[in-house]
């Protein structure tokens, strides 16, 4: 989430995405399927080796910079435990059409849930969200829109885009839109269990946004800060295990 531009900071600072192939899951044995939504959202429907399969179908939402082919990496591990992944792309990014905006992430999001859990047959009844960074966001914002989801998990997300440069560049004019566009506005209105995960170090979106989101955050929630962890890069740090296990928690109790 890094500064556009000369004299002011606009919605387009938000975005960083590419079409490139950064990482396939059959490489690694996993079957996948390609899933076109609305003819224009890109997904990933990634199986789980069936010798260990699990009914809990998390749904991916990815950061920022990128696209879904580089950000699933992070969670293979769920993937290898047995969970089917749904990852998909934003319109703009990967395969997927358009232009992204702050409203089309959560409009995109809101099209990859609706399909998931109208087709229970297909997906399954039991339907966790995980959110990262601008995915964590993303997620926040459209929870009152699916009460029927098992849990949300988001990990270092910021509350606002508006906020998150303000705080980052307070002496350039930043206008990224913020009112409408705060995930304190939705996180007290949603009743599905959520858990926060943040680093301490994270030099991308300080903390202390997940702290502040987990405040204001109906129940039931939870709070995991991470201590030296950077951002989104906990399941590679020293931290893993405790990362690993939480998540692994979460779903238990919950799916």
């Amino acid at each position: 989430m890094l500064y556009k531009g000369a004299m002011k900071i606009t919605e387009q600072a938000c975005f960083y995405p590419d079409g490139y192939v950064y990482f396939d899951p059959a490489t690694r044995g996993f079957q996948r399927e390609d899933l076109w939504l609305d003819g224009r959202i890109h997904c990933w429907y990634i199986h789980p080796k069936p010798d260990n399969a699990r009914p809990q179908l998390i749904v991916h939402l990815h950061g920022n910079a990128e696209n879904m082919t580089s950000h699933v990496t992070g969670v293979m591990f769920l993937l290898e435990a047995g969970f089917p992944i749904l990852a998909f792309d934003y319109g703009g990014y990967g395969q997927s059409k358009g232009t992204p905006t702050l409203k089309g992430i959560q409009d995109d999001a809101r099209l990859v849930f609706s399909h998931i859990l109208g087709n229970p047959g297909t997906f399954g009844g039991s339907v966790f969200g995980f959110g990262q960074s601008m995915g964590a966001y993303t997620l926040a914002r459209i929870l009152p829109d699916f009460p029927g989801l098992s849990g949300a998990i988001l990990e270092a997300g910021l509350y606002s885009f508006h906020a998150l440069f303000c705080e980052a560049y307070p002496a350039m004019e930043c206008t990224v839109p913020a009112e409408g566009y705060s995930a304190l506005d939705t996180l007290p209105s949603s009743l599905v269990p959520k858990l926060f995960i943040h680093g301490t170090i994270d030099g991308v979106v300080p903390f202390s946004h997940s702290i502040r989101m987990h405040e204001v955050a109906a129940g039931p929630k939870d709070l995991l800060i991470l201590d030296g962890v950077g951002h989104i890069d906990a399941f590679i740090s020293r931290q893993s295990f405790v990362y690993r296990e939480k998540i692994m928690e979460f779903i238990r109790q919950y799916g």
